[in-house]
């Protein structure tokens, strides 16, 4: 139970504000100090199957701000940076390009931020119209039961609009989309107030979590795909920056800062072995570059019993995406520096398209995140430094371009999970004996 302060507290800050959810079921807060204030809750909207994991940062706040959209906008140079997004192999051009003009007229219709509502389109579907899966529907992946539960305020949607027919329909979706959007846009400090949501930057937290936002870590990808969309729309491209090796280099991710899960030394397997690169968090299809100017050297897969198979030439790698590979699955490896052997190595893709021997150029796309080599953890580029065959921290290498592990949940977990199998370790040695 909360204490009368604590919810005559929240009752002040959901009267303070402006926004009001509206329906016909929606009973209106009641003035503070009323007796009735509880009228004002509804059980929680949720999704009825959980969302997929995502790495979260401790603290919120070490995110910088997140860029301005332009206003005007130039409605071919968005569908360009739309079809950057969602179609970087130049497949399906035509058709995400048409894609990207509904969503900016829908979001213009709607008085949102086309390019947050773009992005919430990569995370949900991968920008797949037809994309239908336990946790909903069409191309921002929609649920009708969240938003029609019993008792929570009715959105500022038909009911007919949710059907699965209706939301298979791009056009349909992505009005309904901008609409919830500016439902939560509207909503969402009132809702967080009264829910106990944890801390995040954006409403569209709600549209994954419903009422009670419980990690930061999926606001995260999609606003990362909404600064992607950003930077393909109004660049400029990346400009190398200086390295300690002698090479100057960009992000191996498009629109940095990026975070970093893991990092070099950390325990895998159960401590059964160590981490000898950096983990940056992802999503797969995201296009992967060359840091720098460089030489192909490897191209190919860890297979068990093979762990370095290749060369693979870029065209047939696409039949070892579904295959049982070891940890670092799908490959490259890039030497920079012939004289120092700096080289760089890329893992886990989904496929590449460069080959052996091709020199590439800093920021050039070699290849595309995936999960191949993965066992567990949700999608990520592996990426490491070595010099001649020592493997260096790519942090230092990086510098702000990606945030660090240690700012992450996941590290803290890491740590902890060290710490219990230590003491159990210890708990099983044999006592000594007294006397």
């Amino acid at each position: 139970m909360r204490s009368v302060t604590a919810a005559l507290a929240v009752v002040a800050l959901f009267a303070s504000t402006g926004a009001r959810a509206q329906g016909p079921e929606h009973k209106q807060p009641q003035p503070v100090g009323t007796a009735s204030w509880r009228s004002v809750l509804w059980p929680a909207r949720k999704p009825s199957i959980e969302p997929k994991p995502a790495h979260q940062l401790r603290d919120v706040a070490t995110w910088p701000p997140e860029p301005l959209s332009p206003d005007p906008i130039d409605e071919a140079r968005f569908r360009a940076a739309f079809v950057h997004m969602c179609a970087p192999r130049k497949e399906r051009e035509a058709e995400m390009a048409r894609l990207g003009g509904l969503a900016l007229k829908a979001a213009r219709e709607a008085g949102v931020d086309p390019f947050l509502l773009s992005g919430l389109v990569f995370y949900s579907s991968g920008c797949k119209p037809g994309f239908t899966s336990p946790s909903g529907t069409g191309l921002l992946a929609l649920a009708p039961a969240m938003y029609f539960s019993e008792d929570a305020p009715a959105p500022p949607v038909d009911r007919a609009l949710f059907t699965k027919r209706k939301l298979l329909d791009p056009a349909n979706s992505l009005n309904v989309g901008a609409r919830l959007l500016k439902m939560w846009q509207a909503l969402h400090v009132e809702i967080d107030a009264l829910y106990n949501s944890v801390p995040h930057r954006s409403e569209v937290s709600h549209l994954v979590w419903g009422d009670s936002v419980r990690s930061s870590g999926n606001e995260d990808l999609i606003l990362t795909a909404r600064r992607r969309m950003l930077v393909a729309y109004s660049g400029p491209p990346d400009v190398p920056r200086p390295s300690q090796y002698g090479i100057s280099v960009v992000c191996p991710l498009e629109a940095p800062p990026r975070v970093a899960t893991s990092g070099p030394g950390d325990d895998r397997d159960g401590g059964a072995r160590q981490h000898r690169g950096l983990d940056i968090t992802a999503t797969i299809g995201e296009p992967v570059r060359a840091v720098a100017d460089g030489v192909v050297i490897f191209a190919g897969a860890n297979i068990p019993g093979s762990p370095k198979k290749g060369p693979i030439p870029p065209e047939k790698i696409g039949r070892y995406t579904h295959r049982n590979l070891g940890v670092g699955g799908i490959y490259l490896c890039i030497e920079h520096d012939s004289e120092r052997h700096v080289r760089t190595c890329y893992m886990h893709l989904n496929s590449y398209i460069v080959a052996e021997t091709d020199h590439v150029s800093a920021g050039q796309t070699i290849g595309y995140v995936g999960r191949t080599g993965v066992k567990l953890s949700p999608p990520h580029l592996h990426f490491e430094v070595r010099i001649a065959d020592h493997f260096t921290n790519p942090c230092r290498t990086l510098g702000d371009m990606v945030i660090p592990p240690k700012a992450t949940m996941t590290h803290l977990y890491m740590l902890k999970a060290k710490r219990a199998r230590r003491l159990r370790a210890e708990a099983a040695l044999p006592k000594p004996h007294a006397g």
